[in-house]
C-alpha cells in the first residue's frame, strides 16, 4: 500500500507521439473478500493529470458483517490474510478518503460496471452517499480499439507493451488501468477522455 505522500511513478505507456496532456482522471480498482456484491476489502487509486500519474493511494478496509464471511479463494487471489482486514478501517472511513482523491474527476476502471456496483452496494450498507462519478471502462474501450481475443487487464496491458504487474492487488491494478487507458488513447489517437468509446 502507498500513501498520498509516497513517491509517484509516471504510468509507463507505449512509445507514441500523441499529446495526452488532455487526460485528467482517476483509475480505480476494487477488491472483494467474497463473491457478494459490495464486500469491498481494498481500493486502489491512480490519479492522472495531464496524461501522467501524479498521485496514488491504496488501502484495506473491513467489510460489513452483512456481507458474510471471507472466501479463502478471494483472499488468496488478493494475497491477503484475515488479520489484515479485521484490524483495517471501516469502509465508510476508507470511502471518505477515496472520495477526496476523486473529487470531480472522471473515474476509469477495468470492468467499471462491476467496480461501480460493488462501491454502490458497500455505500448502501454503510449508509453513506453513493458516488455519482462519471465512469469509463478500459475493458470496453480495449474491445473497440484493440479487438483482442481476451480483454482481461493483464492481456490488454501486455498488448500495449506495458510492464507486468501484480494482479488483484488494488494499487497495482489501478496503476495498470491508468497505463492501459493512456495506451489505448495513444492507439486511438484520442486527445481527451470523451473521444474514447464508452
Amino acid at each position: 500500500m502507498t500513501s498520498p505522500s509516497a513517491a509517484v511513478r509516471t504510468a509507463p505507456v507505449p512509445h507514441q507521439r500523441r499529446d495526452l496532456s488532455g487526460f485528467d482522471f482517476v483509475a480505480v480498482d476494487v477488491e472483494t473478500w467474497n463473491n457478494r456484491e459490495g464486500s469491498v476489502c481494498a481500493v486502489g487509486l491512480a490519479v492522472v493529470r495531464g496524461g501522467a500519474v501524479v498521485d496514488e493511494y491504496s488501502a484495506l478496509c473491513r467489510p460489513d458483517g452483512a456481507f458474510g464471511e471471507a472466501d479463502y479463494r478471494h483472499m488468496a487471489a488478493n494475497k491477503l490474510q484475515l488479520g489484515d482486514l479485521y484490524h483495517a478501517q471501516s469502509f465508510a472511513d476508507l470511502f471518505e478518503t477515496v472520495s477526496a482523491f476523486v473529487g470531480d474527476l472522471p473515474v476509469v476502471a477495468h470492468d467499471a460496471e462491476a467496480d461501480a456496483a460493488h462501491l454502490a452496494r458497500a455505500c448502501e450498507v454503510a449508509e453513506v452517499a453513493a458516488p455519482s462519478w462519471e465512469w469509463h471502462c478500459t475493458e470496453t474501450i480495449a474491445r473497440e480499439v484493440l479487438g483482442l481475443h481476451s480483454s482481461a487487464l493483464p492481456d490488454v496491458a501486455a498488448a500495449l507493451g506495458l510492464p507486468r504487474f501484480t494482479l488483484h492487488e488494488a494499487g497495482a491494478d489501478a496503476r495498470a488501468t491508468a497505463g492501459v487507458l493512456l495506451g489505448l488513447a495513444a492507439r486511438a489517437g484520442a486527445v481527451r477522455l470523451g473521444h474514447l468509446p464508452r
